[in-house]
């Protein structure tokens, strides 16, 4: 590739040559005697006509050639080959044919050099794929044309699995030559290729992260996983559903007539300039079948703990933590509750441009790069965190970031390290931060050694967002604000989810779908650990007894956090109770 772009670099170089050389020659050879260069009517030594085309064919060539380069790495055909062939004929006699051969025969004689190099490729490269993927074909060149032309031709002549929303579907699971090859024969079946585009359309629209399909006798069963809660979606039917499902086994380079066997796999599906991946799980039911589909890919981008939802005080308070110079410090989520979020995101509003942060990282995390944060990759299967962390620490890190501490020996050597040298980042699956410290030293931490080393620990519980075009407001009752612990007269108003007229289509919001609620946010629990929760961790490591002493350390509880978050109108005080009983 580097090579065929130096010479192409090369020829752009002999451009003057291979341009105005003709042009000087038919100069000479049409130019009537008499009126020079600049007299009324005459171009001199340079025809603009001519000049144009040479141009033009000079930049048609540099492009295929570009593109037989590209094209031959993606098809496994020989690149050397077939980019010889296309660069040295035109490169080396075309500026003479155009020089020194009356123009327009010549120049014949160039389009030749660079056409028949040209098709002798793509006729190659034709025969290895199926229809949809052949260039300069009758259906390629009207697909051109029709881009051209704003889309009117494509919409006179669309394929019928063309047909529905503007959703792309990609093949996956096999090598290249067969995804090429379901796809293809997916697109036979046109009426279920544009059921699964409209499926996924309906997804992005709805903002579902999950789909689940229960397969009865006659209907199936639709449910969408929207904001973290299940939405009953409306029933469809066995037959159509059945092709549905087979095509999206297809695409995933599954088993379409096996309706017993556990399968999994993922197929692409790209929606404007949205990238989704579907991982499609099915299982055989007494029923039927049962059918999960997980969109991932196009998530919206956070960048700090504020877009999470986090409070400016408490942030003020969780950077001062992170600013340590040794101690443990534990971030913990509930399972799919954006603990990968919140660790990203956390690290990245720590001082890393000023100390050096490092660690060990997984290859089979699939955790985004944190910046300026030096993470050694291992093979969990090949390589263990004991036998690598004393390499890790020669370095002299100021911080130690690990996602996961797997066992007891590498706890013992971070906390020891943590006592009084470097500040740890760990992160580990809680419903709260206090259970979080208790998992994190059953991993195998000496109780008194730890308690010691312990520093904070933060907790992140997700609840929705209320839709802020249709929530209601309303005024709370004095028993109601006393029961939530607020001062009378402190709070005017708090807000509900709207809700719409089931006998009126039109009062159902836009922006949320009739929901309630767009997004979600974090609720999230802080405990900072002093002398006397430390005493507790020690003599009785119990839930009950370190809420107690976290509380008595001037800690808030989730539930805490969670009301400040509905009197702000961010959500509702039903939202945070459902959130906090999960």
């Amino acid at each position: 590739m580097q090579r065929t772009s130096s010479l192409i670099s090369l020829a752009a170089a002999a451009i003057a040559v291979v341009a105005l050389t003709p042009v000087y020659a038919l100069a000479q050879d049409a130019a009537p005697a008499g009126p020079r260069i600049g007299e009324p009517g005459q171009y001199g030594f340079v025809n603009p006509v001519f000049l144009c085309m040479v141009w033009c064919l000079f930049l048609c060539w540099v492009y295929s050639t570009t593109w037989i380069s590209e094209d031959c790495e993606r098809l496994k055909l020989p690149q050397n080959v077939w980019v010889a062939a296309n660069f040295w004929p035109f490169f080396l006699l075309a500026w003479a044919f155009v020089a020194l051969v009356p123009f327009f025969i010549g120049f014949l004689f160039a389009i030749a050099l660079y056409a028949v190099p040209l098709g002798l490729y793509v006729n190659k490269r034709n025969g290895m794929l199926d229809p949809h993927l052949r260039v300069l074909t009758a259906d390629h060149i009207r697909f051109v044309m029709s881009s051209l032309s704003g889309g009117k031709l494509a919409a006179e002549r669309k394929e019928a699995w063309e047909m529905g929303p503007s959703v792309e579907l990609v093949a996956q699971g096999g090598d290249g030559e067969k995804n090429n090859a379901n796809l293809y024969n997916a697109r036979k079946a046109p009426d279920a290729y544009v059921w699964v585009k409209e499926l996924i359309a309906e997804m992005d629209e709805r903002r579902s992260s999950k789909i689940l399909m229960d397969y009865g006798k006659e209907t199936v069963v639709m449910k969408y996983f929207i904001d973290g809660v299940w939405h009953a979606g409306e029933a469809r039917d066995r037959e159509s559903s059945d092709l549905m499902l087979a095509l999206m086994k297809l695409l995933a380079n599954l088993k379409p007539e096996d309706r017993r066997s556990r399968q999994q796999g993922t197929f692409g599906a790209n929606i404007a300039k949205k990238k989704y991946v579907c991982k499609i799980s099915s299982q055989g039911v007494p029923t039927g079948e049962r059918v999960l589909l997980e969109f991932s890919g196009d998530d919206p981008k956070l960048a700090t703990l504020v877009d999470l939802g986090m409070r400016e005080k408490l942030l003020e308070e969780v950077k001062e933590l992170m600013l340590e110079t040794h101690g443990v410090f534990i971030f913990s989520a509930r399972p799919e509750g954006g603990l990968s979020t919140l660790y990203s995101i956390g690290l990245n509003s720590t001082d890393r441009l000023v100390r050096d942060f490092t660690g060990l990282e997984k290859t089979t995390s699939n955790e985004p790069d944190i910046l300026n944060v030096t993470m050694v990759e291992y093979d969990p299967a090949k390589q263990t965190q004991e036998s690598l962390l004393p390499a890790l620490l020669r370095k002299q890190p100021d911080v130690i970031v690990f996602r996961e501490i797997d066992n007891a020996t590498t706890m013992e050597i971070l906390i020891d390290r943590a006592q009084e040298k470097n500040l740890l980042f760990t992160t580990t699956r809680a419903k709260e931060a206090v259970e979080a410290i208790l998992r994190v030293m059953a991993i195998g931490a000496e109780p008194k050694e730890f308690a010691k080393a312990m520093l904070a620990s933060l907790n992140m519980r997700l609840c929705r967002r209320l839709c802020d075009k249709c929530r209601e407001p309303f005024q709370p009752t004095p028993q109601m604000l006393q029961k939530l612990g607020i001062p009378a007269g402190r709070v005017d108003t708090l807000y509900r989810a709207g809700k719409p007229n089931p006998e009126d289509p039109k009062s159902i919001c836009t922006k949320c779908g009739g929901i309630g609620f767009y997004g979600r946010v974090g609720i999230f629990e802080l405990v900072k650990v002093d002398d006397t929760f430390r005493k507790a961790l020690v003599s009785q490591p119990r839930l009950e007894t370190l809420r107690a002493a976290a509380k008595q350390a001037g800690n808030r509880t989730m539930q805490e956090e969670g009301i400040l978050l509905a009197v702000s109108g961010v959500t509702s005080l039903e939202e945070v109770g459902r959130a906090l009983k999960e």
